[in-house]
């Protein structure tokens, strides 16, 4: 049984890897605020897809680092309580990292596209919020929901990423 969880600890850092569609994506640091899931917004003047790319790369770079402190956190633990507090800073830190590009300025696909992977990024991270109420027994299925809804915001990701010329994360 222990294996099991195990194997659930690392289903959930594998998942982490893209949620926010930056490289390695995820992230740590505190109290999460509350993702905007409003229309994408613009600056007065619209930015170039280069510039939204930098600047997207830039808010990635917050959430890659939380990313593998999330992984080397939740890592072989096996109780709910030793992954709580991971992933509710793993959450914080995709909500910053969300905030951050729905003000990067990008205008058609790549604005609609972001909206889209803010809207699955606030799946995963009300799901990561929620982990302190699960049980050992219920640990198995949340870990499952959370990593197909992480797969869909990797999918919403790297279209985002492609939109703006980068590679797949």
């Amino acid at each position: 049984m222990k294996t099991r969880y195990i194997s659930i600890g690392i289903g959930l850092a594998l998942m982490a890897a893209g949620c926010s569609s930056a490289k390695a994506a995820g992230t740590s640091t505190t109290t999460p605020a509350t993702t905007t899931s409003a229309a994408p917004t613009t600056t007065a003047s619209t930015a170039s897809t280069a510039t939204v790319a930098q600047e997207f790369l830039a808010a990635a770079k917050g959430a890659d680092a939380a990313y593998v402190q999330w992984k080397a956190a939740v890592a072989g633990k096996t109780e709910v309580s030793q992954i709580t507090a991971p992933a509710t800073t793993y959450a914080a830190q995709l909500t910053t990292f969300d905030n951050a590009i729905m003000r990067l300025g990008a205008s058609g696909k790549a604005a609609t596209d972001i909206h889209t992977l803010v809207s699955d990024d606030g799946v995963v991270i009300g799901e990561l919020n929620s982990e302190s109420t699960q049980t050992q027994g219920s640990l198995a299925q949340w870990a499952s929901q959370l990593i197909a809804n992480g797969a869909t915001a990797i999918q919403a990701g790297d279209a985002v990423r492609a939109d703006l010329g980068l590679p797949p994360s």
